[in-house]
């Protein structure tokens, strides 16, 4: 799978979560709602966030004719993580919940629609499969190491968008803690329900993921650290790799313009030797005439001075 390909099925990914919203937006299940608006919300972050940090910069370095329409792209990445974020502050029953998630969803599309017909349409024409092969592996890791919730106030390009992975490792420990709660409460409900027969069973799965949360919690800073480095050496070897490409492209540029100097130079020096002898010719043609010129015209001061002579 290549970059194009892996942004397109994300793509299809949220129109299909759009879908199933769309089906619970009136007088749906609330709690169903919630759970989806999350999944929605995380899916558009971590997409976000990697073509932010993986693809705009890639296509910006390959062809700089595409830095307005990019600019443009991370403006509408920067309204949709607004709206992201108010709804994350607000609960599915909201009055305006369906609203603003309807304003979401319409600008999302929106955005999707003109990247796939354009951007991606082109790209095909102007990358090479290698690159966006290895493209797509730097945007699978990157998706391991990139915020799970949106943050419209930091930075969206590098080298701002760095402190990415810092705010990844915030945000994954933040989604631990939050499913902790959620599972405390599932417990106590089931503990409700089920009375006494359920309480050891209950509490002793509850101790037991108590006791793993903070080992997993520090798993996730760790891997999230790790493919971190593994994506800033990716991204040193792309840069050293385009920078090679591009003195190679020079040096052959240069390499082409001083062939057609030094032929020009060698034309000339042929056109100059194969003036010379006609130059040598014609300056001693111009010589033996001149010697001539001056004979005659002693021949005939003498001539003229013998005839004036007896009549004297």
């Amino acid at each position: 799978m290549d970059a194009i390909s892996l942004l397109k099925h994300d793509h299809e990914t949220i129109r299909k979560l759009f879908k199933r919203y769309e089906a619970l937006k009136h007088g749906g299940d609330l709690g169903k709602k919630q759970e989806l608006s999350r999944r929605i919300i995380l899916e558009l972050s971590i997409h976000a966030a990697i073509e932010e940090q993986v693809f705009y910069p890639s296509v910006k370095a390959h062809d700089s004719g595409w830095t307005e329409r990019i600019d443009e792209a991370l403006e509408e990445h920067r309204v949709a993580k607004w709206e992201l974020a108010a709804l994350q502050r607000m609960v599915p029953d909201d009055p305006r919940f369906d609203a603003r998630f309807t304003v979401l969803v319409q600008n999302v599309l929106h955005h999707i629609e003109e990247e796939e017909k354009g951007l991606f349409a082109s790209l095909h024409r102007t990358f090479a499969r290698e690159e966006l092969n290895a493209m797509a592996d730097a945007l699978a890791l990157a998706k391991r190491t990139v915020p799970t919730h949106p943050h419209p106030m930091l930075p969206d390009e590098p080298p701002g968008n760095l402190v990415m992975p810092l705010v990844a490792v915030f945000d994954r420990s933040r989604d631990l803690v939050t499913e902790l709660v959620e599972r405390s409460l599932a417990w106590v409900r089931q503990l409700v329900q089920g009375g006494r027969g359920r309480a050891k069973e209950v509490g002793a799965e509850a101790q037991r993921w108590t006791f793993e949360a903070p080992g997993r919690a520090l798993k996730v800073s760790s891997d999230v650290l790790e493919e971190t480095q593994d994506v800033a050496r990716g991204a040193t070897r792309s840069a050293r790799r385009m920078a090679e490409q591009a003195v190679s492209d020079a040096a052959t540029r240069m390499g082409n313009g001083e062939s057609r100097r030094n032929g020009s130079s060698v034309h000339r020096a042929k056109a100059s030797q194969a003036r010379r002898p006609q130059e040598i010719v014609s300056r001693q043609t111009s010589v033996a005439a001149g010697k001539t010129a001056r004979k005659r015209s002693t021949s005939g001061r003498g001539n003229s001075a013998g005839k004036s002579s007896p009549r004297a």
